[in-house]
């Protein structure tokens, strides 16, 4: 396994003042699986001030639970003394922690097999936990007695479901079983944390494997909106990875007012939950014409053509013609902001109050209906003489 010059470094550093360490978890797993891992996580058998001895820059990230960062070349990598947790009350975290100089004690803790490999150039590969022939079968097991480590940590069977999807690998049956059985426990982790793994398992290209969630019983907890609903995942699966097109399609069938109370629930950030309640409102639109199509970047603006995806996955059309014709009106008029008339205008020619923004909305669905009229002068004679009109 070659690594990054400066993590082979760090390992060799450790290794020539008298300590252990291994790269861990997701690195080593990706590797295996022929993927080039994105980060290295580093676990030694130094303590964290042993740690910052040996290495000049460093940052105490997380140094209670035995994490410091070594900063090398303007990049900072993360080191983890060897650790056992201590008891968990809260299916969350650990009491305490207590760190150990035993490579096993660290490996026992961590969640599946697949993540509990550790490697390092001189000792090779430590797998106390059958992990690379888990990989080579594509299986997702607990280390130890799966109900422990779920009990544990409750957020471990969301991240079980998640891995299945990511990595298209099935989950092991006493595993499976156990996650079953546990389900309840899920109510205990923050929706920040449960809507971090949910989102997850939508972007992945397994979304069959959101069965799994829904026959669990954990969605009971955080999206019952769902519960019962039957999905094709094969739409959802060759639909963009985009968190607001997958989940606008996956709620499609609740009330927009509804689904904006979920994304509260979710607590998404303001422009997905906006952009995911605007597009589940309007998926029975109908795309007649040109004007329509206006109408319908007025409405939805930048979130147009993910809802023409939805709208298309729905109702299995590959709306070529809804495509074809956004693009050819969409550098058009649609809103006011691109109105070639302003409310000043209006007070201009005598128009006061609430009726400066009823003649405003006039003159957009006029110019929307009829783009070459979108002209200043054009559009004040129109309302002149409609507004002259009323006055008598």
């Amino acid at each position: 396994m070659k690594l990054p010059k400066n993590v082979d470094f760090i390992l060799k550093e450790l290794n020539r003042n008298g300590y252990e360490g291994y790269i861990v978890g997701g690195c080593v797993r990706d590797y295996l699986m022929g993927n080039e891992p994105h980060d290295y996580d580093i676990t030694t058998s130094a303590l964290p001030d042993e740690v910052k001895k040996v290495f000049p820059h460093t940052v105490d990230t997380g140094i209670q639970h035995g994490t410091v960062t070594v900063v090398i070349d303007k990049v900072g990598y993360e080191i983890t003394t060897y650790r056992i947790d201590g008891e968990y009350k809260d299916n969350r975290h650990p009491e305490e922690v207590i760190f150990t100089d035993k490579l096993s004690g660290d490996l026992s803790r961590r969640d599946f097999t697949v993540n509990a490999i550790a490697y390092n150039p001189l000792k090779g590969y430590v797998d106390l936990f059958n992990g690379r022939e888990d990989i080579e079968k594509k299986i997702i097991r607990g280390v130890g007695v799966p109900a422990k480590r779920f009990q544990e940590d409750a957020l471990r069977m969301m991240r079980a479901v998640r891995f299945s999807a990511q990595l298209d690998f099935s989950i092991e049956d006493i595993t499976l079983k156990a996650l079953k059985e546990n389900a309840d426990l899920i109510k205990n982790i923050s929706i920040e944390r449960i809507r971090e793994e949910f989102f997850k398992l939508l972007l992945s290209n397994h979304n069959e494997r959101l069965d799994i969630l829904l026959n669990s019983g954990m969605t009971e907890y955080f999206l019952p909106e769902i519960l019962n609903r039957k999905y094709d995942y094969m739409k959802i699966n060759f639909l963009s990875r985009d968190i607001v097109v997958r989940l606008s399609y996956i709620l499609s069938h609740i009330e927009s007012k509804s689904v904006n109370k979920i994304m509260k629930r979710l607590k998404t950030d303001n422009k997905t939950a906006s952009a995911v309640t605007n597009i589940v409102k309007y998926v029975n639109y109908k795309i007649n014409d040109s004007y329509s199509m206006r109408k319908l970047i007025n409405l939805v603006g930048e979130n147009t053509l993910k809802l023409i995806e939805v709208i298309g996955a729905l109702n299995n059309s590959d709306m070529i013609f809804e495509i074809n014709m956004y693009n050819s009106v969409k550098n058009d008029c649609c809103t006011l902001k691109s109105l070639a008339l302003t409310g000043n205008d209006l007070i201009s020619i005598g128009i006061k109050g609430k009726e400066i923004g009823e003649f405003l909305n006039k003159a957009l669905d006029l110019v929307m209906k009829e783009p070459d009229k979108n002209n200043r002068e054009v559009l004040l004679n129109i309302i002149k003489e409609e507004f002259l009109w009323q006055q008598l």
